[in-house]
């Protein structure tokens, strides 16, 4: 698992994926695939997995679960498949969404998002390595997508926002952990899901030949929640 000091990196790596992808994603000059990110000419043509942190906790001396934080109405997750812009997909804070982990296989039933034909994605609260915790303090995107190249990387994320209640919506401020996998993942444009732009995305590849339980993953750190990275 890699480690990145995301503090010292984040600038040189938004500046490395700058904008490709499908519509103005991130990552490489290749052409988008159906997961809405476009595969890199440097990802690895291996279909083992890769996961990685950014950093091993929160700063803070107490750190508060997403839900309890104070005046917290709903949560946005920015999926991008296609288009001129990335889809919002917003939840409540205590509702059926983020609450329970999906079971696996995702289906297009049990799946909090649908993207492209086989893209589903579970969205929940959870622990820094994305394990589901009812009163974590970070969020946590999961899925399977079933297409490798030609095809561009799955689990496009632009952010995750948190919506509040008389005052303005918070985007995560570092990527905790995660999960690449497939050879159209381009892990250079993890750092996109909390750069603050709409219009960059990450691409986490593909889960062909991958076993049942085995998921595309981000985990993302809040301000309000887990704190400051390490």
């Amino acid at each position: 698992m890699n480690r990145v000091v995301l503090v010292a990196c984040v600038a040189a790596l938004a500046s490395a994926c700058g904008g490709s992808g499908e519509a103005g994603g991130s990552g490489s000059s290749s052409a988008a695939g159906m997961g809405g990110g476009a595969a890199s000419s440097s990802a690895s043509s291996s279909g083992a997995g890769i996961g990685g942190h950014f950093t091993g906790s929160g700063g803070g001396s107490v750190m508060t679960p997403v839900r309890a934080i104070p005046n917290l109405a709903s949560i946005t997750f920015y999926e991008r498949t296609g288009g001129n812009a990335p889809i919002p997909y917003e939840f409540t804070v205590n509702g059926p969404e983020l609450t329970v982990r999906a079971p696996d296989p995702l289906t297009p039933q049990t799946a909090n998002i649908v993207g492209a034909a086989t893209e589903y994605y579970d969205v929940y609260y959870s622990n820094v390595d994305g394990t589901f915790n009812l009163d974590g303090s970070y969020l946590t995107i999961s899925g399977s997508f079933l297409y490798a190249l030609p095809a561009g990387g799955g689990l496009n994320l632009a952010e995750i926002s948190l919506n509040y209640t008389g005052k303005p919506a918070e985007f995560g401020n570092y990527v905790a952990s995660y999960v690449a996998l497939g050879d159209n993942k381009y892990e250079p444009a993890v750092p996109n899901c909390i750069d603050g732009d709409l219009m960059t995305h990450t691409t986490m590849g593909n889960t062909v030949g991958a076993a049942p339980d085995q998921r595309l993953r981000l985990t993302l750190g809040f301000q309000s929640s887990s704190g400051v990275p390490k």
